[in-house]
């Protein structure tokens, strides 16, 4: 076997093998006695027919086969007698099947790390517009929690639906004569006037009775995930199943009590520590943000196709979808993934620049971060910290695998940036 490395790019090698007759010709002996076993051919008992015979039967249909085992074989050989260290599975270049007692040759392209050395990230001078906290957040907060807490009542059947009451509705979207998923559910509750609908929907509901059907027509909104679909008219079938009441809870102790809090000023202290920390968040995006895009004018490099396929997928599984089937047919689609391609780019680009600081500096996490980590996590999804204990720490650091490891890294990784440069708030734009 011979190998030959050529580099395609900064981030990919193209390798190509040659081998030998001798190789192709073992290995056109091994897929022969292979079918040889279990070959029935008339006159012969099963495993007995010479290989001669064998030849004759299966000559023109091997060769794939053996391009397979001769692939399989000799290409991570390869790939480890160049030392090369691929990060993704290796992509086969077009290659003629090959000939028994000739020589074979095929290349193929392998992914690799970028050899980048980030200058910059120290004495950086970070600037943001910080979020500010919103006054009204909580009393909304308030007001989403007694909703959810209401207690329905059945309305008369002659009713007329208007805002404030509990519609179920059922809905079948068509496009073109199939079904629209975004637009199609079933028995599902809508408080109506909350504009959980679209618009051109629950304008029609309204005034509707229980029992009642309707087709409306709507014109697909610019929220829809795939922007191809807007502006395209699909024709619902609506159904209203019932009505009802929303009778709204008191915003008092006993509502703390229902939800495993002690009183109503806890409760409020309970929301507004989440927002605070919502808040804080925001900022941090915005710092974070800031320092990327400074590293990354600074510092160019090429990033593995292999690495932004995964972002790219991964970006799709972040997404909303209404089965799985959708998700696997946008993944699958070129035009989708061209859409998402800069952004992938550019987070696959980020995670290789905190990566390369990470290691610079010798940035650990050890597993009192990983628990304070997780326990932050929690707290910022409403938990209370007594009910925060060992157990659950250790299940949901389970549950994330090493994503949770990563992503403090990366946070240290922006702390330290943050720590050996200046950070400056700047005054919102007039």
């Amino acid at each position: 076997m011979k190998s030959l490395v050529e580099e395609v790019n900064s981030v990919q090698r193209r390798i190509k093998v040659e081998l030998s007759q001798e190789d192709v010709k073992n290995e056109f002996d091994n897929v022969y006695k292979r079918l040889r076993k279990k070959a029935k051919i008339k006159g012969f008992r099963p495993g007995k027919a010479p290989i001669g015979v064998i030849r004759k039967f299966y000559g023109n249909s091997v060769a794939m086969d053996v391009a397979d085992q001769l692939v399989k074989t000799h290409l991570f050989s390869a790939i480890k007698e160049e030392s090369l260290q691929p990060i993704a599975a290796p992509v086969l270049e077009t290659a003629e099947l090959p000939v028994e007692n000739e020589p074979f040759s095929f290349s193929a392209v392998v992914d690799i790390l970028p050899a980048i050395k980030i200058d910059g990230y120290k004495g950086l001078e970070i600037s943001y517009e910080p979020t500010k906290a919103d006054t009204a957040a909580l009393d909304r907060e308030l007001e989403v929690l007694q909703r959810r807490q209401a207690k329905t009542e059945d309305l008369p059947v002659d009713t007329l639906a208007e805002a404030g009451h509990q519609a179920t509705v059922t809905q079948k979207g068509s496009l073109d004569g199939e079904e629209f998923p975004p637009l199609s559910f079933e028995s599902v509750d809508i408080e109506l006037g909350k504009g959980q609908l679209v618009e051109e929907i629950e304008s029609q509901i309204l005034g509707m009775k229980a029992g009642e059907e309707k087709t409306i027509e709507v014109t697909i909104p610019e929220s829809v995930q795939d922007p191809s679909f807007v502006g395209k008219t699909v024709v619902c079938q609506t159904q209203v199943s019932s009505l009802k009441k929303l009778n709204l809870p008191e915003l008092n102790d006993e509502l703390a009590k229902e939800i495993g809090l002690d009183s109503l000023d806890a409760l409020k202290t309970n929301i507004q520590e989440r927002l605070d920390q919502q808040v804080e968040q925001a900022n941090r995006n915005l710092i974070e943000a800031n320092i990327l895009d400074q590293l990354a004018a600074k510092n160019e490099f090429d990033v593995p196709p292999s690495m932004v396929d995964q972002v790219i997928d991964g970006m799709f599984d972040e997404f909303q979808f209404p089965n799985d089937e959708a998700r696997k047919e946008a993944k699958a689609d070129p035009e989708k993934r061209k859409e998402l391609l800069d952004t992938a780019k550019q987070r696959t680009k980020n995670t290789l620049i905190l990566s390369e600081i990470i290691k610079a500096e010798g940035i650990e996490v050890n597993e009192d971060d990983l628990n304070e980590h997780v326990k932050g996590m929690l707290a910022s999804y409403g938990g209370k910290s007594e009910d925060i204990d060992d157990k659950m720490i250790e299940i949901i650091k389970a549950s994330m695998g090493n994503q949770a490891r990563e992503s403090l890294l990366f946070k240290k990784a922006i702390d330290f940036v943050v720590e050996n440069g200046s950070l400056t708030e700047t005054a919102p734009k007039s």
